[in-house]
């Protein structure tokens, strides 16, 4: 079976192409489509409990890791397809995302592509900003997996091959389609629109935490607890022709906030700012101050809730700063980015965030009634 299974060295799959070669597909003819590619998994050169130190040592090659998974050839047949970078996951930037998803529309979305799915295969580190990334820019129905391991394949127990099946098996499923992008990861489905990491060390990491779990893997295989839907308010840009992203910069609130840092990001080149507030995303004084300067000055400021759950409500009327919904402050920065791309103006970019919320808490009769009636007394 492995002679059919000269793979990249980016196997674990990802529809990060080959950039311009034609597709070459490993597996079984009959069996559905899946296009793949990412990162080579880490390794240790210490031992093999070492989960701390490892990264230095020479991860398995294509051939091997489908030695130990070759059951995925049984469920897709898989082309693997890989993007240059260097370096661990923290040194990325949008580009990546950017590639990807402009391939994938390219080879998923056309109308007479067939192929069923695609697997990201990514370090952790920033897995959910690169997934965020392709997950609002990518346009069609077809399942989208991201999926990586937090112990090196040199482990006692790597988590990295159980994954890697389960992400195939998840974009080979029907179910699958019409859900957004998903993770796959730790016999969990989740949102990609939703997820974080909220764990450095362990398996269990990548979690939804107020949204909760899509599904579950059983025998390596994909069961949903609910139907097809998108999260809620998930926007999509057109990503086509796009090669760079303007900068948006992410700042940290806290007590004695110095606001001149958010001059001092826009002197420097931000188009806009994300700032992570405590509380229900409640800016400081001096930090509120500026924002509406800046605002006045055509550069939007996203108020994100510092605490990892719940969120910032905005009030009855638009203002100056907006309020990133459920969204955390790395996606947050993305979306913004993405809409200063586009073109949005501040009141559009402020609709991306706010809308969905705005019109869930102010739309009821009751609540118009009491907000408005009360907004409009004391102004």
């Amino acid at each position: 079976m492995l002679s059919r299974c000269i793979v990249s060295a980016a196997l674990v799959l990802s529809f990060i192409s080959n950039v311009q070669g034609e597709l070459e597909w490993i597996g079984d003819s009959f069996l559905p489509k899946v296009v793949a590619g990412g990162t080579i998994l880490s390794a240790s050169n210490y031992s093999r409990v070492d989960n701390v130190q490892y990264g230095s040592g020479k991860g398995p090659t294509p051939e091997e890791l489908i030695g130990n998974v070759t059951e995925v050839l049984d469920v897709a047949q898989l082309a693997v397809v890989r993007f240059p970078v260097s370096g661990g996951s923290s040194g990325l930037n949008s580009s990546l995302y950017l590639n990807i998803s402009q391939h994938a529309n390219r080879q998923l979305c056309a109308p007479d592509s067939d192929i069923v799915g695609a697997i990201m295969f990514h370090g952790t580190n920033t897995l959910e900003e690169t997934a965020f990334g392709v997950d609002i820019t990518f346009n069609c129905s077809k399942p989208f997996i991201a999926t990586g391991a937090m112990r090196p394949d040199t482990y006692l127990s790597p988590d990295g091959r159980s994954n890697f099946y389960q992400a195939v098996a998840a974009a080979v499923s029907p179910a699958s389609r019409n859900r957004g992008g998903l993770i796959a990861f730790n016999d969990k489905i989740t949102s990609i629109y939703y997820s974080t990491k909220l764990n450095a060390n362990t398996p269990d990491t990548f979690i939804s935490l107020m949204q909760g779990n899509l599904g579950s893997f059983l025998a390596g295989q994909p069961y949903y607890f609910f139907d097809p839907a998108f999260p809620a308010g998930r926007p999509y840009f057109d990503v086509t022709n796009t090669t760079e992203l303007p900068s948006v910069i992410i700042l940290y609130g806290h007590q004695g906030f110095d606001a001149s840092l958010m001059y001092a990001a826009v002197a420097n080149g931000a188009k806009g700012l994300v700032i992570l507030g405590p509380g229900a995303a409640q800016l400081s004084p001096n930090a509120q101050a500026a924002a509406k300067e800046l605002f006045a000055r055509g550069v939007p400021t996203i108020a994100v809730a510092r605490p990892v759950s719940g969120t910032g409500v905005p009030g009855p009327y638009p203002g100056p700063i907006f309020y990133s919904s459920y969204l955390g402050p790395d996606q947050s920065r993305i979306v913004l980015q993405l809409a200063i791309n586009a073109g949005y103006s501040l009141d559009e970019i402020r609709d991306v965030f706010e809308n969905p919320l705005r019109t869930a808490v102010y739309g009821p009769q009751p609540n118009a009634e009491w907000y408005y009636a009360a907004a409009n007394a004391t102004s």
